[in-house]
């Protein structure tokens, strides 16, 4: 008999849900029976809103753990959804949560791989414990021509460059540890995914792109064209901060990146999710600005190379408003700028 204390019962969104009693609250976690991490919500409510703008006829939460991702799917964006999950327990737990939230999901107790060619879907979300990586190319061969394909990445210690070895095995590239890691990793996990998709004819671009914590999260539209993917290729280059951002940062090539826009949504249109938290608007406000520019200003760091005082951000921001240029805070960095005209200009402006 099921001891009743086994289980956390919360809300995420519109949704019930039984959690086990050691659910993680922040980190990465360690996988388990009916695996949560309430850290990843801000990863969950924005593809829950992206899932709701584009309306895909079939999706697949791929590895289920507790079904609130597949749940939320149905019951927030009203899309026909279906859950994988190897984990017996974990299943039940999940069959128990969509029963508690009289959704209509088909849920299966077998491998990704299994579950993935029995259909051809419109979405698919990769949200492994571990790299995503192993994951990549058998998803992109059942993908429908127009579809999406969501992935999350938390092996930042080699997309940022915190370990040159791993980075180097896993990417085959090279990324500085510096103020700028984050944007250069999720770059470069937009890169590898892209290259993936090329060799196997179809081009991949980045609809959607957010770096929260632990982890990176990239939305895909994928193309089942060989023009497509070699237009995607294009966008993937090496880069060096002291000729691309400023001149007191080292001489030294990155990459190879993607090096086209990140967010090809228009979050003007977006259909985000009913009550959105504070968390969600302060990235939703940042996300929109991604792409005026790769890379950004890094204040502090101006600050302090030229011996001048730090400026706030938000005055920074409303200074080159000013002036006409387009400029806004990036998720990036808490003290970086994000502007669309060339750095060495913007920095004369403000500095």
């Amino acid at each position: 008999m099921e001891r009743k204390n086994l289980y956390n019962y919360i809300q995420e969104g519109d949704v019930k849900l039984a959690v086990p009693e050691n659910y993680y609250v922040k980190g990465p976690g360690k996988i388990g029976t009916g695996f949560y991490n309430m850290d990843q919500k801000l990863n969950r409510d924005f593809t829950v809103s992206f899932v709701k703008t584009f309306k895909p006829k079939l999706a697949l939460d791929a590895f289920g753990g507790t079904g609130i991702r597949g749940i939320r799917f149905k019951k927030e964006a009203g899309v026909n959804t279906v859950i994988s999950e190897t984990n017996k327990e974990s299943y039940n737990l999940i069959k128990r949560n969509v029963k508690m939230n009289e959704g209509n999901i088909e849920v299966y107790n077998q491998s990704f791989n299994s579950v993935l060619n029995s259909y051809l879907f419109d979405y698919v979300d990769l949200d492994p414990y571990g790299s995503v990586l192993p994951y990549i190319d058998s998803t992109l061969m059942r993908i429908k021509n127009g579809g999406f394909i969501g992935i999350t990445a938390t092996d930042l210690t080699a997309l940022t460059g915190s370990s040159r070895k791993k980075v180097f095995r896993r990417y085959h590239a090279n990324i500085i540890n510096d103020k700028f890691r984050h944007e250069s990793g999720i770059r470069l996990l937009i890169a590898e995914f892209v290259k993936r998709a090329a060799a196997l004819d179809k081009g991949a671009f980045p609809y959607l792109s957010l770096w929260h914590s632990h982890y990176y999260r990239v939305i895909f539209k994928i193309f089942s064209s060989a023009n497509m993917a070699d237009e995607a290729l294009e966008h993937i280059h090496t880069v060096n901060k002291n000729h691309d951002v400023n001149s007191m940062y080292r001489d030294i090539t990155e990459g190879p990146i993607w090096t086209g826009d990140i967010n090809h949504i228009n979050f003007d249109s977006m259909n985000i999710i009913i009550n959105p938290d504070k968390l969600f608007l302060k990235y939703l406000s940042r996300i929109k600005n991604e792409d005026y520019h790769i890379y950004f200003i890094e204040l502090s760091d101006i600050a302090r190379k030229n011996k001048f005082d730090s400026i706030p951000v938000e005055y920074a921001v409303e200074k080159l408003k000013e002036i006409g240029m387009r400029a806004g805070r990036t998720e990036f960095s808490e003290t970086g700028v994000k502007v669309n005209s060339e750095f060495d200009e913007a920095i004369k402006a403000l500095f």
